[in-house]
């Protein structure tokens, strides 16, 4: 069975909040999830079963405008490991034991670390690096306890549906 992984960084946000857990997403940032989810909306390339997001403000929203923007029936779920300057092998452990199709939104560099960790087991050179509002898709075969290393499928941004 072939397995999805897709990784979003949270789209612009407010740099005046009380805390920086706080801050909203921006009018830019919902206009940059607007283009993100009608430039994928029926595009049938995006397909979570849950979305993992971190529990700042901005991450949260922005899997909500992708939960409504791209009609997605699906939970979201708070989940520790994402704020910025996590350790992303807390998340990436419990990405390789999900043996679904899964979305996780969360914060530059934590991203570029559990995206660098998934492909290659370390987080010593980022190899990918997130623009706001961004989405990379990574897959793997899973077949019993057997499975393939992950590869990149796709990596786009708002900016691409411009």
């Amino acid at each position: 069975m072939e397995i999805y992984l897709y990784i979003v960084r949270h789209a612009h946000a407010l740099d005046e909040a009380p805390t920086d857990e706080a801050r909203p997403l921006s009018e830019k940032g919902w206009r940059q999830m607007d283009r993100l989810c009608n430039g994928l909306k029926n595009k049938g390339m995006i397909l979570p079963v849950e979305i993992w997001h971190s529990g700042y403000t901005r991450a949260q929203e922005t899997a909500e405008a992708l939960k409504k923007g791209l009609e997605l029936e699906v939970p979201l779920r708070k989940r520790r490991g994402l704020t910025p300057f996590d350790d992303p092998s807390q998340v990436e452990e419990k990405i390789n034991g999900f043996d679904a199709n899964l979305m996780v939104v969360g914060h530059e560099p934590n991203l570029s670390r559990l995206a660098s960790l998934v492909l290659t087991q370390t987080t010593e050179f980022e190899r990918v690096v997130f623009n706001k509002a961004a989405i990379l898709c990574l897959s793997h075969l899973k077949i019993g306890i057997q499975s393939t290393a992950w590869q990149i499928e796709w990596h786009l941004n708002h900016k691409h549906f411009k």
